[in-house]
């Protein structure tokens, strides 16, 4: 962790805004992968939720190079001036956001189903998990935005922004559950 930050603090052009949205969902995948291991004594299945967080947390650290592959590639083009591999550098960068909002709103959906099974002394680790699912998800729709420029027609936009309203309302469920019950 402290590598990254101080990868994310120095003044390379990466990892920026992406790796930092995907770190965050990776680390709602790692409190949803704690609260099943701590809760195997009264959820059975507990091991189905730490099989499919630990797939989400291994796409989203793909996720994460794609992005800081697609920036880099996608600033150098602004950079350079040149239209054309502007318009085809922008498009992967935003498909690789897409992807990340859909990552993020699988983790906050499954931080939701596992706040209902595990162990309730683990709730509030459910919440904060789909909290930052939720905000990794909002980043990525931003992300997608930005980097179709005009194009707020494009239908990932609204996919982007879909997920991100899904992923919001998988927390508010989680933080609105009786944790006693």
């Amino acid at each position: 962790m402290d590598e990254l930050l101080t990868r994310v603090a120095s003044a390379d052009r990466t990892p920026a805004a992406g790796s930092a949205a995907a770190v965050t969902a990776e680390l709602a995948a790692a409190l949803v992968i704690k609260a099943a291991r701590r809760s195997r004594d009264v959820w059975p299945e507990a091991g189905g939720a730490i099989a499919q967080a630990s797939a989400l947390a291994l796409r989203l650290r793909d996720i994460s190079a794609t992005l800081e592959a697609s920036y880099e590639t996608a600033m150098q083009s602004l950079a350079e001036g040149d239209s054309d591999r502007i318009a085809a550098a922008l498009p992967p960068a935003a498909q690789a956001a897409l992807e990340l909002a859909r990552t993020s709103s699988d983790t906050a959906a499954l931080a939701l189903d596992t706040a209902r099974h595990c162990d309730q002394t683990h709730h509030a680790d459910m919440v904060v998990a789909a909290m930052l699912a939720a905000a990794s998800a909002k980043a990525s729709a931003h992300l997608v935005e930005i980097n179709l420029l005009s194009r707020s027609d494009d239908s990932r936009v609204s996919e982007a922004r879909r997920m991100a309203d899904s992923a919001g309302e998988f927390a508010v469920a989680v933080a609105r559950e009786d944790a006693w019950t």
